[in-house]
């Protein structure tokens, strides 16, 4: 009897979501569609637009550069700022209880910064290498003033991946010690290959279902991106050459994370948390 109640609870509320899902589905039909007619009309312009960054490998690449050094300045001078106010608050000991929260939610957002800031840095970098087979070119007498610009960028390039990578490990390492400074019980060294787990083990229940609630969240985010990016990716696919690498990438990044989840989320469910 309880098992045809539900049944008929399921049956309701299929009934009331299914017309919207089917009139999504057909919107989104009908959109990927005329997006496909318009890339396949604006076929040459693509091709255009494609062979001017083919025809300038070499400025995309210095472009990317120095886009890569102004972000990687910008960035680490703004983090260090941030963080020295954090200091500055918790250093007033007398307002320490009121600015407690304050502080962690901060040093939480800036954690999150410092992770998007690498992540960036990496995109610019392999932008500003990309190619660099057929962009780096003997710089001897003759050389053409971009091939000796290019020489100079991409040096720069690989000296300021160094340095911006070490000033954000750095940042990352005085906030684990400022937190493990304002929560004794906090244990793990950056250093260490095994820092989350140690960091992990570390966290109360409370802490433990907030990760729960925001990871599961994030999967969620992550996998209807990875799902927009492919329809992306197959509707370039068909009107520019853009090879099936991009394509297998995501669905590889993806499939990781189904997988991953699934996995564990089963170990979790038998360590009872």
């Amino acid at each position: 009897m309880n098992e045809e109640k539900k049944l008929e609870e399921i049956k309701k509320e299929d009934s009331k979501k299914k017309p919207i899902f089917f009139i999504v589905l057909v919107i989104l039909g009908a959109l990927g569609g005329l997006i496909g007619y318009f890339m396949a009309s604006q076929q040459e312009k693509l091709d255009y637009i494609l062979n001017l960054f083919k025809e300038n490998n070499q400025i995309v690449s210095i472009f990317f550069t120095a886009l890569l050094i102004v972000t990687g300045i910008v960035f680490s001078l703004s983090f260090i700022i941030r963080f020295r106010r954090l200091k500055k608050l918790w250093a007033k000991e007398e307002e320490r209880d009121d600015n407690w929260d304050y502080i962690e939610d901060k040093m939480s957002s800036l954690a999150t910064f410092i992770g998007s800031a690498i992540i960036i840095t990496f995109f610019l970098y392999g932008a500003s290498v990309y190619n660099i087979r057929g962009n780096l070119r003997w710089i001897g007498e003759g050389a053409e003033i971009l091939d000796i610009i290019y020489g100079y960028a991409f040096a720069c390039t690989i000296i300021a991946m160094f340095i911006f990578n070490f000033v954000y490990f750095y940042l990352q390492k005085k906030i684990v010690d400022f937190e493990k400074i304002m929560n004794p019980e906090k244990k793990g060294s950056l250093y260490d290959f095994g820092f989350n787990k140690k960091w992990f083990e570390c966290f109360d229940e409370a802490e433990r279902n907030q990760v729960g609630i925001a990871s599961y969240k994030a999967f969620i985010i992550v996998s209807k991106t990875c799902l927009g990016m492919i329809g992306v990716l197959i509707f370039l696919g068909m009107v520019v050459e853009i090879t099936i690498l991009p394509l297998l990438c995501v669905c590889a990044l993806w499939l990781v994370q189904l997988i991953a989840f699934g996995i564990e989320s089963r170990k979790a469910a038998k360590r009872g948390f």
